[in-house]
This record gives C-alpha cells, sequence and structure tokens, in this order.
C-alpha cells in the first residue's frame, strides 16, 4: 500500500510562515485548515463562505455532493485579509479574473513549498492529507474525519491510520509489560 504524502507540523509552519500574497495565504490556509480538494477549492464563491457561522459551502465536492465544512478561525482571518470589500463572484481569481485552474493550484503550492525549503513534492492533495493526518494526531475520531472530508466511505479515510506515527506510539505505549 503507498501511503499518501503529508507535511509534519514542523512542515506545515514553515510553509505558512513564508512571504506572500494575501491570496496565496488564503489558499494555503485553506487548504491546510479544512481539507478541501482542489477543485472544491477553486470553486468556491464568496456568498459560500458564511463569516458568522465560521464555515463554507462546498457544493462541487467528489461526486456532485454538497457538504459543509467549519473553518478554522486562522482560515477566517486569512481569507478576511483576502476578501476586503468583495462581496459577490468567484473565491479566488486568476490575474484575468477567472477562477484558478487545477494546474495552477497544483504549480502555486508547488512554488511556496519550494520557497519554503521544503525537500517534498508538495502539491494541493497532499495539504488535505496534512489536514486528515493532523487530525488524527489531535485524536479526533476516524468517523468525523471522514465527514470532514467527505469520505463516502470510512474505509478511504482509514489510510491515514498509517500515517500517524505518534498513534502508533501511543498504543504500544498503552501495551502492559
Amino acid at each position: 500500500m503507498r501511503l499518501p504524502l503529508w507535511l509534519t507540523e514542523p512542515e506545515w509552519k514553515k510553509l505558512l510562515s513564508g512571504d506572500m500574497t494575501d491570496r496565496d495565504r488564503a489558499i494555503i490556509t485553506l487548504f491546510l485548515l479544512s481539507g478541501l480538494r482542489s477543485n472544491e477549492l477553486r470553486m468556491l464563491d464568496v456568498a459560500d463562505v458564511d463569516f458568522e457561522e465560521m464555515t463554507v459551502m462546498v457544493r462541487f465536492g467528489k461526486g456532485g455532493k454538497q457538504r459543509v465544512v467549519p473553518l478554522h478561525r486562522r482560515a477566517m482571518t486569512a481569507l478576511r485579509g483576502w476578501l476586503g470589500q468583495r462581496e459577490s463572484g468567484p473565491l479566488f481569481l486568476n490575474r484575468f479574473g477567472q477562477r484558478l485552474s487545477n494546474r495552477y493550484l497544483r504549480m502555486l503550492i508547488k512554488q511556496l513549498s519550494d520557497a519554503a525549503g521544503l525537500r517534498k513534492d508538495v502539491h494541493p492533495h497532499a495539504l488535505r492529507h496534512t489536514f486528515a493526518v493532523a487530525l488524527l494526531e489531535t485524536n479526533v475520531d476516524l468517523e468525523t474525519i471522514r465527514d470532514l472530508l467527505g469520505h463516502d466511505s470510512i474505509t478511504t479515510t482509514s489510510i491515514y491510520l498509517h500515517c500517524s506515527p505518534s498513534r502508533r506510539r501511543a498504543a504500544i505505549d498503552r501495551l502492559e509489560a
């Protein structure tokens, strides 16, 4: 079984602390703190963000399913920094006023991770994996992670059990000798 690529806590903190535009910071923060897929993020509209409830409505999830994703306060702060006075339209635009492409998001994540000195081939889905592993590391149950990621099956989510060294260490440490 091939394990997904994810960033350790020092790595994702290094990525977030890098020098970048408000838009790019909002993108990176949203990926890392929401677990959105690339297509889900790029299809978001300003109206999909509920600043009072601190949620985002994902309308174009895998299989066309909708879900409401709670957002971390840091993601909300990054979004506020990016949006300013904008009240409608796509959440993230390119220089031509169009939605970002998946290809562009992949290139952006790669550039920002290289600039941060990360020695991994970081891509948008790796940030989704990072979100899932970080939740697991903080003892969030697998069913909740499944729900947040929008997975149909717990089997899909269970791959992250193999990515959590601290959970494995804790399990061994709990054994009675």
